[in-house]
């Protein structure tokens, strides 16, 4: 039992940390703009300043990770867990 309960608490934890890790664009210097059927593309400015382009479906969301300079799609319904 006490096992169980130590497993769901990491879980929680990790979840919380994970959705914190990621933000969800939003601001000036990202954007998200459809690009074609069914999906959009995403554009943030990495840590180096450069402009970083990624596509992702529509049901996903464009999600940056700043802390480790990852650019990537958000899982459907979920965001950017």
């Amino acid at each position: 039992m006490k096992s169980a309960l130590i497993s769901v608490g990491l879980a929680v934890a990790l979840a919380i940390a994970g959705s914190l890790a990621f933000d969800v664009l939003r601001g000036p210097e990202q954007t998200a703009a459809v690009a074609g059927k069914g999906h959009k593309v995403c554009k943030a400015k990495t840590n180096a300043g450069k402009l970083k382009t990624w596509r992702c479906e529509n049901n996903q969301a464009c999600c940056v990770n700043r802390a480790m300079d990852l650019y990537v799609c958000g899982y459907p319904g979920l965001g950017c867990l």
